[in-house]
């Protein structure tokens, strides 16, 4: 488990402290370094990079077998699963809403409900 409070509390700026680079930040505070992917000029209306990279470098499990360090990619307010967030332990997940503070928060039934993936990073 990563030492993480340094993340909490950010302020969202899209391609700067958004969800993406919070997930990079916390694996960077793991010893992992996960490529700076540029994001879309809108995220409602292309395809989702967190889909279409996290295959790279992790691997696929099934949401009842998370674990801290977990990656979950999430559905929330776009066409295409947009989100990035990371289980920490006690089922709490920290993550960079749009527009908001960075914070870590529980894995309760909304975010459960939009949740398309569960991925363990795969060095």
């Amino acid at each position: 488990m990563a030492h993480y409070k340094s993340l909490i509390g950010r302020q969202w700026n899209y391609g700067v402290f958004d969800c993406y680079s919070i997930v990079r930040d916390y694996y960077a505070l793991l010893g992992i370094d996960l490529p700076n992917y540029q994001r879309p000029d809108d995220p409602d209306t292309c395809e989702s990079i967190f889909l279409k990279n996290a295959p790279k470098f992790f691997k696929e499990i099934d949401i009842d077998k998370r674990k801290p360090n977990d990656l979950l990619i999430m559905k929330i307010w776009t066409k295409e699963p947009m989100h990035g967030a990371i289980l920490l332990e006690n089922d709490m997940i920290l993550h960079q809403r749009f527009e908001s503070l960075s914070c870590s928060e529980y894995f309760n039934h909304y975010y459960r409900r939009r949740t398309v993936g569960c991925f363990r990073y795969a060095a």
